[in-house]
């Protein structure tokens, strides 16, 4: 017997409420309203470098037909493909017929829904169908935007969907929708988003319930965006940008300051003095202006006249104070700006630094080997592939009157996607199989013309080419088996070739030199 819940000391559930959990009061475990959360998921897919990270990994795991563009396939399951029947090959044809409709549909919806998705966590759709038609449009515009929906779960299972929406008036009102109206794409939850959980407040016990049918109905937790990891980065970016850019403006502000000795002038002749250089350094001023504005003062050259009497009015530059004498260090930047793309999971030189170009990843070897851009390309189409499902599942129900469960359905997705990560390095472990296998099957004809016994093949397949004992054993069986049978045919061909043996003792001969030299000892 082993030890069970009953066996552990109750002492320990009197302390674990206050070990368990994290502290929040942490400044990157601070909660956040949803609100805020997707509102700065919106500021950052402005940035154009998470941009272009988020279009470079959507497109890795969708691709795209290189002359249609289409990036979804719909062909009939393997469970109906391979079985013979008369369901089967209905239901072959039924999806065959049906996916030449549904395919356009789907390829409309299939990229917004991916980049909605993988910005937000969250992505939807607007299903419209008709009873005996089938769906006649899926909706996935700003209308569906994640920030503007709020799904609600039963045990991680989506019910339905509360949507903000506007009137004539612009006043704010909320629609319902059902599972049959909106359909939803789900990112997986790998890391946690710290935020206030309003059905934490009013059902605190989720987990002691067995039947998941009588589990609370809550809102959904905003998550599953691959940008939450770079927010802090992001943030750090904006900063060191705008402080550049005040820098770079503030230098360009150009200054003089002059001296100038009056104490020999009269009062009058001082004042109309300083009136008269202010007035030339306007001039000046506009001249500048003038000439950037593309005028005539271009074209001419302007005289300004000082007069001086003696030394005493010799103007004195002093130059600019503010005049910067190091050039501006972008380190900090740079810095910030590797760690926003590592936590994207997109090489820097993709995302348009080329000067950051290394080692031939500007032709995109990192694109198809980077181990990140595979990883999320499998998490986008495992989240995206449930969801077309359900619009099929949909079309069928408006169209034939039935559905099928999620482990009867006869039809599959397949993407295009030979230019991404996840599909180069499949086809290039099939191409590496392929090799190895068409080797090794050369070596087995080799050791099948050397006609050894059985324990020198299992020797050689074992020793030198690595094989497991079950594997070789297996080999050496189906050799020996082969050998004897390739002999037993040449027995047989050279036994009957020329008609009666009495008369072709040359061939009596001859047959026996193809046999084992102890069975042609045996029949002699």
């Amino acid at each position: 017997m082993t030890a069970g819940l009953s066996d552990i000391n109750e002492s320990y559930a009197g302390f674990e409420m206050f070990s368990l959990g994290v502290n929040e009061g942490e400044k990157e475990l601070r909660r956040r309203d949803r609100r805020t959360i997707l509102t700065t998921w919106a500021m950052m897919q402005h940035d154009p470098t998470i941009a272009a990270a988020l279009n470079l990994h959507v497109t890795a795991a969708l691709g795209g037909h290189e002359s249609r563009g289409d990036v979804v396939f719909m062909t009939p399951a393997s469970n109906i493909s391979s079985k013979s029947g008369r369901n089967s090959e209905r239901l072959r044809k039924l999806v065959e017929q049906e996916a030449k409709y549904l395919i356009p549909i789907l390829n409309q919806i299939a990229f917004p829904m991916a980049r909605y998705g993988f910005a937000y966590g969250d992505s939807f759709a607007r299903v419209y169908g008709q009873k005996n038609y089938g769906v006649i449009q899926v909706m996935c515009n700003e209308y569906t935007e994640a920030p503007l929906i709020q799904a609600y779960e039963q045990g991680g299972r989506t019910v339905g969907y509360h949507v903000l929406e506007k009137d004539g008036c612009e006043q704010r009102r909320i629609t319902k929708l059902t599972t049959t109206q909106m359909v939803r794409m789900k990112m997986p939850r790998y890391t946690p988003v710290p935020q206030f959980r309003i059905g934490q407040h009013m059902h605190q016990s989720m987990l002691s319930e067995n039947d998941i049918n009588k589990l609370p109905i809550i809102p959904s937790e905003s998550g599953g965006s691959i940008l939450y990891d770079a927010e802090e980065p992001w943030a750090n970016v904006q900063l060191i940008l705008q402080a550049l850019n005040s820098q770079q403006v503030a230098d360009s502000v150009k200054q003089g300051f002059l001296t100038i000795d009056v104490a020999g002038m009269p009062p009058q002749q001082r004042n109309k003095y300083q009136k008269g250089l202010t007035k030339m350094l306007q001039k000046h001023k506009d001249n500048v202006k003038a000439a950037l504005s593309g005028g005539d003062t271009i074209w001419s050259q302007a005289w300004h006249v000082l007069p001086v009497w003696g030394d005493k009015q010799v103007l004195n530059a002093l130059g600019d104070l503010n005049q910067r004498g190091a050039p501006l260090n972008t380190e900090a930047l740079m810095i910030n700006v590797r760690r926003m793309c590592g936590a994207l999971g997109m090489d820097l030189a993709l995302l348009g630094w080329a000067e950051q170009l290394a080692g031939g990843l500007g032709d995109g070897a990192a694109f198809h080997t980077s181990a990140q851009i595979g990883q999320k390309s499998i998490h986008i189409r495992t989240a995206l592939t449930p969801t077309l499902n359900d619009i099929v599942n949909l079309h069928f129900g408006y169209k034939y009157g039935y559905m099928f469960k999620p482990h009867e359905i006869p039809w599959k997705f397949e993407f295009y996607s030979d230019i991404s990560a996840a599909t180069t390095e499949a086809l290039t472990n099939k191409q590496r199989r392929s090799e190895t296998m068409a080797v090794s099957n050369q070596a087995l004809a080799t050791l099948k013309d050397l006609q050894l016994d059985r324990d020198s093949n299992y020797m050689q397949l074992t020793k030198v080419a690595g094989y497991d004992d079950e594997d070789a054993e297996l080999l050496a069986n189906a050799l020996e088996k082969s050998i004897n049978e390739e002999k037993k045919r040449l027995n047989q061909q050279a036994g009957g070739f020329g008609g009666d043996d009495d008369n072709n003792p040359d061939m009596d001969t001859d047959a026996s030199l193809l046999d084992d030299p102890q069975d042609g000892e045996d029949e002699e």
